[in-house]
């Protein structure tokens, strides 16, 4: 059996962080559904990073050589036009939950993105059925959607306050006039009204209909070289009442790291069936490098600096902030004294009320010294920064002169969490190159079970369960 790779304190934060950051250990919560009808602030908890680095006012002259600025559809959380920045998709009111819902609909989703455009434009949205490992399933738009098969996005307003003008987008989904019928995984598309082939955007989604529970364990390595770096993910699947002909080709099992898809693990076969219960238990093959915690900085202030801050600046019609030089970490000792969020963002603005439309955007220097360039892979910025995929904007170059590592990425005002990753030219990314890889991280692991019966042509989402390292056995 392999391991497969799918297409894929510090100070305590303000109170409002704190919060989120309790609220981190829900997945997501089945409350009364909404329809947003106009825009609603009290709708929207938190906005995403930027995935890609404008041009607008010459921040970034490489941007017009960015080949991720293609509308050529990817099955995969993607940005596909200049101007659309901080694209977040999650459960309603949650904003640190992943993008999964209930076939019940009695819990909903908010998406939301800025175009950094002039005038408002007519987006919609519609949603591709896909299969476990995100390619699209083989069902027509009638089989999995009910009602009108793409819904325009009306909620908008303009930002306020703000050195980047910008159209602030959200929509909830479902929406009373495009429902989805079938659990499994979809791909969201948003697009300008009338031109659904050349999309602006794209994310992941799923949506479960629990027919079974799991239960999972997070522990070391049992192989003994691998102890102090990795974590093992067993599990079992118990389906009393609910039926399955043959456990070891109908169930696909899919397991997560923080809510990252690049290293999700994914082909495990069952070890034994016992009853009511398939089990999952290995040694090598559920293995994930426990990497480590996330660095992190803080810009909901732009007027003063806060722990990570070299420095802040206004040059040429946008701000520019400075981080403290990073260094590598993979041969120093785990330390547990960060306090971070497993890689996700926070969008704040101190000055303001309104986090959705009055913070504003900064260029933000990001620097690491090593002591020559990599020849086997590049170096990223990575986390929920990038979306968790490796956008050229977060593609670091080399400085021959400083020996140093750096790149400039264009965002939002927040709180992010963020980490190093060597993505090799022969395939693979690899965090424990620069971070470091320690039994000791704490971590968060989804798993979730796909179910396609005999005679079916698409996979069910039927299961998930949420593990953390902080439970280490």
């Amino acid at each position: 059996m392999s391991k497969k790779v799918i297409n894929n304190k510090n100070k305590i934060l303000k109170n409002t962080l704190t919060l989120s950051i309790i609220c981190c250990g829900l997945l997501f919560s089945c409350g009364g559904h909404k329809k947003t009808v106009e825009f609603e602030e009290g709708l929207y908890v938190n906005d995403s990073s930027e995935i890609l680095v404008i041009d607008e006012a010459g921040i970034n002259e490489m941007i017009s050589h960015d080949p991720t600025f293609e509308n050529t559809l990817l099955y995969k959380n993607a940005i596909y036009e200049p101007s659309i920045h901080s694209v977040q998709l999650h459960p309603l009111r949650f904003e640190m939950g992943n993008p999964l819902i209930h076939l019940c609909f009695k819990d909903s989703l908010l998406l939301s993105f800025d175009d950094h455009s002039s005038d408002p434009q007519n987006y919609a949205y519609t949603l591709i059925h896909c299969n476990a490992d995100w390619t699209p399933s083989e069902l027509m738009e009638s089989e999995y959607l009910e009602g009108f098969y793409e819904e325009p996005i009306t909620d908008y307003q303009f930002s306020f306050n703000t050195i980047q003008n910008y159209v602030h987008y959200q929509t909830v989904i479902p929406s009373n006039n495009l429902k989805p019928t079938l659990s499994g995984n979809y791909l969201l598309i948003v697009f300008k009204e009338n031109q659904k082939d050349r999309p602006i955007l794209s994310q992941r989604m799923m949506i479960i209909d629990e027919k079974v529970s799991v239960k999972g364990s997070v522990k070391r390595a049992t192989d003994l070289e691998q102890r102090n770096y990795q974590h093992e993910i067993d599990f079992s699947i118990h389906h009393d009442g609910y039926e399955i002909d043959n456990p070891f080709g109908e169930i696909i099992p899919v397991i997560t790291q923080n809510s990252r898809w690049d290293n999700a693990i994914s082909g495990l076969q069952a070890v034994f069936v016992k009853n009511d219960e398939i089990v999952y238990d290995y040694e090598d093959e559920n293995l994930f490098d426990g990497g480590n915690e996330y660095r992190f900085f803080d810009i909901q202030s732009l007027r003063y600096l806060s722990e990570r801050l070299a420095d802040i600046r206004f040059e040429t019609d946008t701000h520019k902030v400075v981080l403290r030089t990073d260094e590598a970490r993979r041969f120093q000792r785990y330390s547990g004294l960060v306090q971070d969020i497993n890689g996700k963002r926070l969008i704040r603005v101190q000055e303001g009320s309104r986090n959705a439309i009055e913070a504003d955007y900064a260029l933000v220097h990001f620097t690491l010294p090593y002591e020559h360039e990599i020849s086997h892979g590049d170096l990223y910025v990575f986390g929920q920064i990038s979306d968790y995929g490796f956008p050229e904007s977060h593609r670091m170059t080399y400085n021959l002169e400083k020996n140093y590592y750096e790149v400039n990425i264009y965002l939002k005002q927040g709180y992010y969490n963020y980490e190093y990753v060597l993505k090799k030219y022969e395939g693979g990314n690899i965090n424990r190159f620069i971070e470091g890889s320690h039994y000791q991280t704490v971590n968060d692991y989804h798993i979730y079970i796909y179910h396609r019966p005999t005679g079916e042509s698409y996979d069910q989402l039927i299961g998930i369960q949420k593990l953390t390292s902080k439970d280490l056995l």
